[in-house]
């Protein structure tokens, strides 16, 4: 399939900002292992990062083509630098694939900020002991009546912007007897108390990206994303009918386990570059101070 003249102006358009931001920068920042914060604002300021831009070219395109192209042109530029510009999409797309419309316009613009102030997110699944392998989360999410809150505690391992996101969104195991159908996602507010950076992972390559773990001590969520059970063939019960995301009441445990029976199927060029030395601007230090 021929990309259309819309996703040609496009690409091009990437293209030339690979050619004239990313790459003059992209050996710096990779050396220095350091979030290129510069580079994403330029980015922001001609509309390259945003929710905006991600929105545009994921839901406006039936054939599909577009978010992979543009993705392609970034990271012809480098990989690390083209991770710093999309790896809040991770924390957006957890949001946008099992929130609420509400929860969706107040959370996803914060993974992204504004030209002026630059905000990143990070999606927390994998864990030390369990990366791919979901059934083997350990992340605890329970519920506290007498707050309304869930309380999260655990270890989130490999995290893209893991430490210095505003909004980070958790996987938590919510009813570990039913294994991934048990898991709930939350949204963690920027300064949550408990939530802090543990190592910042060095790596043999992509180190503009910002890798860390994410360490929860007690950290108070009061949005959940979403339900446990909630799309199992149990989702049509009363208990789960009250388990709406926007209520934040506790996710409905399935009423037998998974296996028993089967869920339903569900333009212009930017300015010539600033300085690339990298920026003391935002460091990555943890939202809430915590021994390791």
């Amino acid at each position: 399939m021929a990309l259309n003249e819309d996703q040609v102006t496009l690409q091009n358009w990437i293209h030339e900002f690979a050619v004239d931001v990313i790459r003059p920068n992209a050996e710096e920042w990779d050396e220095a292992e350091a979030f290129p914060w510069p580079v994403v604002k330029q980015a922001a300021e001609i509309g390259l990062y945003g929710w905006e831009f991600m929105a545009e070219i994921m839901m406006n395109d039936p054939t599909g083509i577009t978010t992979v192209m543009a993705i392609e042109e970034i990271f012809w530029g480098d990989a690390g630098i083209g991770m710093a510009l999309m790896g809040s999409g991770l924390a957006a797309a957890g949001i946008a694939a099992s929130g609420t419309p509400e929860q969706l316009m107040e959370w996803v613009p914060q993974c992204y900020g504004t030209a002026d102030d630059v905000l990143v997110g990070a999606f927390c699944a994998s864990e030390p002991d369990a990366g791919s392998d979901v059934n083997g989360y350990r992340t605890s999410a329970r519920y506290d009546e007498a707050t309304d809150e869930w309380v999260l505690n655990g270890t989130k391992a490999w995290i893209t912007n893991g430490g210095i996101a505003n909004i980070h969104v958790v996987v938590g195991v919510v009813a570990p007897e039913f294994g991934s159908k048990g898991h709930a996602s939350f949204i963690v507010p920027p300064n949550t108390p408990g939530l802090s950076m543990g190592q910042k992972y060095k790596k043999h390559g992509i180190r503009a990206s910002h890798t860390a773990e994410v360490v929860l001590d007690d950290v108070r969520s009061p949005v959940t994303v979403f339900s446990a059970g909630r799309k199992s063939s149990t989702s049509d019960s009363p208990a789960c009918a009250k388990a709406s995301p926007v209520t934040r009441r506790p996710p409905c445990k399935p009423s037998r386990p998974p296996g028993q029976q089967s869920a339903p199927r569900h333009s212009a060029l930017p300015a010539p570059p600033p300085s690339t030395q990298p920026s003391t601007r935002r460091n990555a230090t943890p939202l809430a101070s915590r021994s390791l």
